[in-house]
């Protein structure tokens, strides 16, 4: 590409991925945990002028790095402490990474397969979404992917007078960029695909010892800018922590998202749907490519089983966990699609098929609904066990008919995308006309149908915390673990005269050790229950208290006759005790 067509490129996916990316950022609550979580970092980052230590309800946080919550916080400072701040370092990085997938191909690949690229990337449902959210994941994939792209370099141009202390140093700039956005394991996933892509080339060796280290050293340089002054500061207690609570991840199930090994294969044939089709589809390389251009194919096939098979033997699952794998699995998608495209492989009826079950599958739910949740929910609660669960669907959301226009646009899409295939159409215009109607989907689908399945879930629980937010009261949620209870309620830092935090103060006298950091995880239960215990019994109660739980499990608070219920909506109950005179 010249300069110009650089530039041309560049805008048009900047208005693309602005007009998909940056709209409506604000218009739905933060999802608990992890989008609050962060955000909530970010918020006491600023409230307390400590930006070197990560923290939630004021005390250490050693589940992730700061790098991503220092972007929150630079646009917290741009567009204030709210939803639209803390998701939209990630709708940048969407562009970003739209831009790079771009460049990268076209500059690689002939025909059309960078525009293929973003279009799979665009109308792929999870890897469109987490654009729009405030997760790590989306910012941590970007500079992964960056690392290996200086991996493909270094085995592309693998002969004799080629030097590739470059590619190596870059990379591991980028991986050390993504360990402080996410943890060590950007390493770990860096180091395996660098040997699987030796495995991949028959044990070709394209590096040496000191590529190894070059690409160790600038890794290590880039995470000493966080973790050594973090260890001289406050001591190793922080280091050792977090180190734990990774390998906590790997080992067992201490999130709390225990699911089956295949839950991953399952969760990227779904939610890249159509994308992931489309991949199967054209899975074998084909020599009407260049042997760099199925060269790269191969480095993407590394990273995506590399990705796919290591968060498959973790034992904790989330989705997001092989979001990594989006990436590879978008491109595959673009190779296939070129490849039919250009008559090299044929879409299988089997694969047709396949597409319109699931599509179909996915438009119904999405009209079903928004229809059940209007006229039929008095039909399926008899079958729900979960009394929690039944008060959410219970909850007083404004369901319209317009809700029914996602799935309806879905539905037309997968049928004229049929006749478009029966009609032997132009094979660009069939698959082009299917991946649009799929951005119009997801786009529909995050503006129309996500902000009332958020209302069901968690809405009006956050309009309680909002209207306490200028409250100076004490908060303790009780049962159940949440973020939302310190973003929403604006919380700030205990006072020396505030009673709970003589009570903090006491317990870590009587344990012997100076702060919170030099707890072990006993300890600071032991802690959780002493200030529970205080603010429901202390006869010198300078503050309201506020006890949140869920309606099936309310800690037995109605027993105390000093509790009485403010609130209880959604299955959602709020007990206030209310401060001594």
């Amino acid at each position: 590409m010249t300069k110009t067509d650089q530039l041309f490129y560049f805008v048009i996916l900047f208005f693309i991925g602005g007009i998909l990316f940056v709209p409506f950022l604000g218009s739905v609550h933060l999802f608990d945990w992890d989008e609050i979580n962060f955000a909530e970092s970010a918020r006491e980052m600023m409230v307390t002028n400590n930006y070197s230590q990560v923290q939630i309800n004021f005390n250490p946080f050693w589940e992730k790095p700061p790098l991503f919550i220092w972007l929150q916080v630079l646009s917290m400072q741009l567009f204030g402490v709210n939803e639209f701040a803390a998701r939209f370092p990630n709708a940048i990085f969407g562009i970003l990474t739209l831009w790079v997938i771009f460049s990268f191909a076209k500059k690689l690949f002939k025909g059309h397969i960078a525009h293929w690229w973003v279009l799979s990337y665009l109308g792929s449902i999870t890897p469109h979404l987490y654009f729009k959210t405030g997760l790590i994941d989306p910012v941590f994939n970007f500079f992964i992917f960056l690392s290996i792209l200086e991996f493909f370099k270094a085995l592309k141009n693998n002969h004799v007078s080629y030097n590739p202390n470059q590619n190596f140093f870059l990379a591991g700039l980028y991986t050390g960029i993504a360990i402080l956005c996410k943890g060590p394991v950007a390493l770990l996933v860096g180091l395996l695909v660098l040997f699987a892509m030796v495995f991949a080339k028959r044990m070709v060796w394209f590096f040496r010892i000191q590529h190894l280290f070059f690409y160790l050293f600038s890794t290590l340089l880039v995470c000493c800018i966080w973790f050594l002054p973090e260890t001289i500061k406050n001591g190793p207690y922080f280091l050792i922590e977090f180190i734990q609570y990774q390998i906590g991840l790997f080992s067992q199930n201490i999130a709390g998202h225990q699911q089956p090994f295949y839950y991953h294969a399952l969760v990227l044939f779904f939610g890249c749907f159509p994308i992931s089709i489309f991949a199967i589809a054209a899975w074998k390389k084909n020599e009407f490519y260049t042997y760099p251009e199925n060269l790269f194919r191969l480095t993407m096939l590394c990273l995506f089983w590399v990705v796919l098979i290591l968060f498959s033997i973790v034992k904790t699952k989330i989705v997001h966990y092989s979001s990594l794998c989006w990436l590879p699995l978008t491109f595959l998608s673009a190779y296939g699609i070129e490849s039919i495209c250009n008559s090299i492989f044929k879409f299988k009826l089997k694969y047709i098929l396949l597409t319109l079950l699931v599509g179909f599958i996915i438009a119904v739910a999405s009209i079903a609904l928004p229809v059940v949740m209007m006229f039929h929910k008095s039909a399926i609660i008899p079958y729900i066990k979960d009394e929690f669960a039944v008060m959410n669907i219970n909850a007083n959301v404004n369901w319209h008919y317009t809700d029914l226009i996602p799935g309806i646009i879905l539905c037309i899409s997968l049928i004229t995308f049929v006749v478009m295939l029966i009609k032997k159409a132009n094979k660009t215009s069939v698959f082009g006309f299917l991946l649009i109607g799929m951005v119009v989907f997801i786009s529909l689908s995050s503006i129309l149908l996500v902000p009332k399945i958020e209302a069901h879930t968690q809405g009006g629980i956050i309009q309680f915390y909002k209207s306490k937010s200028k409250e100076n009261c004490y908060f303790h949620n009780a049962g159940f673990k949440t973020y939302a209870i310190y973003f929403y309620a604006n919380t700030l830092p205990l006072k020396s005269k505030d009673g709970l935090y003589k009570v903090r103060k006491s317990f870590l006298k009587s344990k012997g050790t100076p702060n919170y950091l030099a707890l072990n995880e006993q300890q600071r239960n032991e802690l959780d229950g002493a200030e529970k215990y205080w603010l429901i019994n202390d006869a010198k109660l300078d503050k309201d208290a506020y006890f949140v739980v869920k309606a099936n499990n309310t800690q037995d608070l109605e027993l105390n006759p000093e509790l009485k219920i403010v609130y209880n909506k959604d299955g959602f109950i709020v007990f206030k005790r209310s401060k001594k005179p």
